[in-house]
């Protein structure tokens, strides 16, 4: 094989990752504890009467990335094992992609996630932010 095939298989497996993103739903517990007892709503809707613990849904977004892999990547042991044992000759055909790898990364960014709070004991409802 001649130097420009090798830069051209090697060239076609280091593929810029594909990325694009999503929201997900995660949620988690929020706990109201008071004293003395009241009742507790979120989003004008009844939750029940502290000490109460409750779930809350938002959305997290996730970024995806997408990449075409090659056993080198993949495989390392194999790959050394094929090119050794074929004198080299495995070695511009191992940098063809194989397989694709995904990957997800969680970010800082959310929706849904302002809730309005209401309680027996306050007169004034409070709005709060929940993040992870």
């Amino acid at each position: 094989m001649t130097v420009g095939s090798l830069l051209f298989l090697t060239a076609c497996s280091t593929q810029a990752p594909e990325v694009s993103s999503y929201y997900r739903t995660a949620q988690t517990q929020l706990t109201v504890n008071s004293i003395p007892s009241g009742t507790v709503n979120l989003d004008n809707r009844y939750v029940g009467v502290t000490p109460v613990t409750f779930p809350l849904d938002y959305e997290q977004e996730v970024q995806q990335q997408t990449k075409n892999v090659t056993y080198w990547e993949t495989h390392p042991g194999l790959s050394l094992f094929l090119t050794i044992a074929s004198l080299g000759v495995y070695l511009p055909f191992s940098m063809i992609p194989v397989d694709t790898e995904t990957s997800q990364v969680p970010l800082e960014n959310y929706q849904k996630n302002r809730f309005l709070s209401r309680s027996s004991l306050s007169p004034k409802p409070a709005y709060f932010f929940f993040h992870a």
